[in-house]
């Protein structure tokens, strides 16, 4: 919201409706196509999905803070424009990092099961020569050759399992990572459209994780993820199945949970137990000898989680996303450590704090 020059008088409540002539007319604006481009840019970027509410609010609070300087040389211009494709690039680094050292361990798991088969190759090679040169029956050599292939096709199809395994796991936290959830996601909302399988999804982000690294170390930070990793799969799995429950790292201190069929009735109760479990665990911080520096350390989260059938089948997926996106960071707004329920109505929406905070 923008002042006039009376501090006092609002001039601007970006609601829509605004005229974008008229609006920037209002606040000075030079009638440049470059500056009225700009300024467009930025206010359009809340309607598009594939951005994400952190980047959303990071434009929108950089669109008023250009509006209320009102400085529009060149200089303004060519930082402003800056700092937008920062904040759009934001979300694209981090997930390049994050998949380059996925990469990574993929290539080491590769690399080792390749020189682990290369011996039983090189044994298979020898059998081979010893068997023909041996002289004996054919069909016992025949029968001793298919014996060692098929032993090494069992490795193979072994090793294919565990990769496969490999490439849907978070290395840090043993939970399902992005790619399988993008792959849980596609085929829960395929069974939705075709089966009426009902389905949720529960976004969850560890409060102020940052300050936590910045105070204890990354070190101690991977470990709370660990830990908080372990509550999410104890309480999500205590009564249901991967298959009707699907607890995920979906990147960074951000987590999601997909749930189907019945699990959907109690996801409440699933983000309340594990925001209370946190809520209460005691973190006991040691330096690298085991020496304990500091007790009593405490964390809390935030949940936001939305239903699919508050949304038509187009784009049902990307939909969801956005929903249960925009219910975490509502929850985070509100003060954090609070689970927040998206609430589609015919033609708006609105939250619904479920717990904590001010709880309906």
């Amino acid at each position: 919201m923008l002042h006039s020059d009376n501090p006092s008088k609002r001039i601007c409540n970006f609601e829509i409706g605004h005229k974008y002539c008229d609006l920037f007319e209002r606040l000075g604006v030079p009638r440049e196509d470059r500056w009225r481009s700009l300024l467009s840019c930025l206010r359009s970027t809340q309607k598009y999905s594939y951005y994400s509410q952190e980047q959303k609010k990071a434009v929108a609070a950089l669109l008023i803070k250009t509006l209320e300087d009102s400085i529009f040389n060149d200089e303004t211009y060519f930082s402003v424009l800056r700092e937008y494709q920062a904040i759009l690039a934001s979300s694209y680094a981090k997930r390049l990092e994050e998949a380059l050292k996925e990469s990574a361990d993929l290539a080491d798991n590769f690399r080792k099961s390749v020189y682990k088969h290369k011996g039983a190759v090189e044994g298979l090679e020898e059998k081979s020569v010893a068997a023909v040169q041996s002289g004996t029956n054919p069909d016992e050599i025949v029968s001793q050759l298919r014996s060692t292939f098929q032993e090494i096709i069992s490795m193979m199809q072994e090793d294919a399992e565990r990769l496969d395994q490999i490439c849907k796991t978070d290395s840090l936290t043993g939970l399902f990572n992005r790619r399988a959830f993008d792959e849980s996601l596609a085929s829960r909302v395929t069974a939705w459209k075709n089966n009426n399988v009902p389905l949720c999804l529960l976004f969850l982000d560890i409060d102020n994780l940052k300050n936590f690294n910045d105070r204890f170390g990354h070190r101690i930070g991977d470990q709370a993820l660990q830990t908080f990793s372990q509550i999410m799969q104890e309480v999500a799995h205590r009564t249901y199945s991967e298959q009707e429950v699907a607890c995920c790292r979906f990147g960074g201190d951000e987590f999601a949970i997909l749930l189907s069929g019945n699990a959907i009735f109690h996801v409440t109760d699933i983000a309340q137990s594990i925001r209370s479990r946190l809520e209460t665990y005691d973190f006991v911080i040691r330096d690298n000898q085991g020496r304990i520096v500091n007790r009593n350390v405490q964390m809390t989260v935030s949940c936001g989680f939305a239903f699919a059938e508050d949304f038509e089948l187009d784009n049902l997926a990307g939909l969801l996303l956005d929903a249960a996106d925009a219910a975490l960071y509502e929850a985070k707004d509100r003060g954090r450590n609070r689970i927040v329920k998206y609430v589609k109505n015919e033609d708006s929406c609105e939250f619904v704090v479920v717990s904590g905070g001010d709880a309906a």
